[in-house]
């Protein structure tokens, strides 16, 4: 069975080298993380299905995402898409606060009492509709989307500060999803497309 430390190997060999990124990620214990009747692929770099129909990213593409926002540990990030809640133990790790928003009870719930595990105290959990972002008067150095939209969510670019990024997988077609990173400039917002990926779609109901 695969442990954190092969997962960090494979991180390495797939090209991520930010040294405070892999350290976040040795420090987070993925199996916490996943069914236990997955436990044993816990760290396969691969994405695993969790409860809600959702999934947990794969590790890389969790790393790749993080990697390009350029964190510094004085920012404020929002996670749009708690999920299990791993990224958000991985954030919390490279920032000063995270602020996470899941539209499903059960896996915000979750979520919680891995992080209470944890004994991480620099996350602010909301249940909600992640489109709508957080206080509209909050701003943020970073935002992370981890769920495809057609859109790019307006309330969450009102959520960025100036000179800050947002990071969002955007469906293209029925198939064809890109990583898009966004960056504010005054009132510009300058986009880049990165690379394919697959993401569970981005909702814009709320659930009960």
């Amino acid at each position: 069975m695969l442990d954190n430390k092969d997962l960090i190997r494979e991180l390495k060999i797939e090209g991520i080298s930010d040294k405070n990124i892999l350290r976040a990620i040795e420090k987070v214990p993925r199996e916490l993380f996943v069914a236990q009747k997955l436990i044993d692929r816990a760290y396969e770099n691969i994405p695993l299905p969790i409860d809600c129909g959702q999934t947990i990213s794969q590790p890389y593409v969790v790393a790749y995402m993080i990697s390009c926002l350029k964190l510094k540990k004085t920012d404020k990030v929002l996670e749009i898409g708690t999920g299990t809640g791993y990224q958000t133990a991985i954030l919390s790790y490279l920032c000063k606060e995270v602020c996470t928003i899941e539209i499903y009870n059960k896996l915000l719930d979750q979520a919680k009492k891995r992080i209470l595990k944890l004994n991480l105290k620099n996350i602010n959990f909301i249940l909600g509709n992640g489109t709508e972002g957080w206080n509209a008067k909050v701003l943020f150095d970073a935002i992370i989307v981890s769920a495809a939209s057609e859109i790019i969510p307006d309330k969450l670019l009102k959520n960025l500060k100036n000179h800050g990024c947002l990071i969002m997988p955007k469906k293209k077609s029925l198939d064809i999803q890109k990583l898009l990173l966004i960056k504010k400039s005054n009132e510009t917002y300058l986009e880049k497309e990165l690379c394919s990926v697959k993401f569970v779609p981005l909702l814009n109901d709320n659930i009960e």
